[in-house]
């Protein structure tokens, strides 16, 4: 099975990562930012100059940003059992001067197992079907619903700053997507 998966978010913690940095940058109380449970949409809706801000530090985040709990394992087994690993992420020039580049670095060190990396991917489901992905996993709204619609089984990885989205199953760990992937292979 094709197993496209989104980056941030997904396999890792960076909006909890990117939040404490935007309530210093903006003299914001951490905690009632924390409980508004902003979007990325609204961040850059609300706050002034957060394109600047985003280029300026998302690629100090993206060096540093801590794993989900048991990614490396799921995906070493998942791999193992013959399964293919491809990230597709969103990550562009617009925010990162090397996309490819720091993605490929954070994965590596990190010893994050995968067989692809796609990135500066704007349409996701598009590029799950021209990369003949079986299966989905991604936390932003907008992408689970694109690639749902093309009728390629979505799992939305929910975090708190998630909304669950109706017809589309949700997973909060990667021990659950493990478990579900075998479900879907036995």
């Amino acid at each position: 099975m094709n197993i496209g998966i989104d980056i941030d978010d997904t396999i890792t913690y960076t909006y909890e990562t990117l939040l404490p940095m935007v309530a210093v940058r903006y003299g914001m109380n951490l905690n009632k930012l924390f409980n508004q449970k902003p979007s990325y949409a609204m961040l850059k809706n609300i706050l002034p100059n957060y394109d600047v801000f985003a280029s300026e530090n998302f690629p100090s985040v993206a060096k540093v940003v801590p794993l989900r709990e048991g990614v490396i394992e799921v995906l070493t087994k998942l791999r193992e059992q013959g399964h293919k690993i491809i990230f597709i992420t969103a990550r562009n020039h617009k925010e990162f001067s090397d996309p490819y580049k720091i993605s490929h670095d954070f994965l590596n060190v990190n010893g994050v197992p995968y067989d692809k990396l796609l990135v500066n991917i704007s349409d996701k489901a598009q590029q799950c079907l021209l990369e003949d992905i079986d299966l989905f996993i991604d936390d932003n709204n907008d992408n689970c619903r694109s690639v749902h619609n093309t009728g390629i089984k979505t799992w939305q990885f929910g975090t708190i700053f998630t909304q669950k989205i109706k017809n589309i199953d949700r997973v909060t760990s990667w021990d659950e997507i493990y478990r579900r992937v075998q479900e879907m292979c036995a």
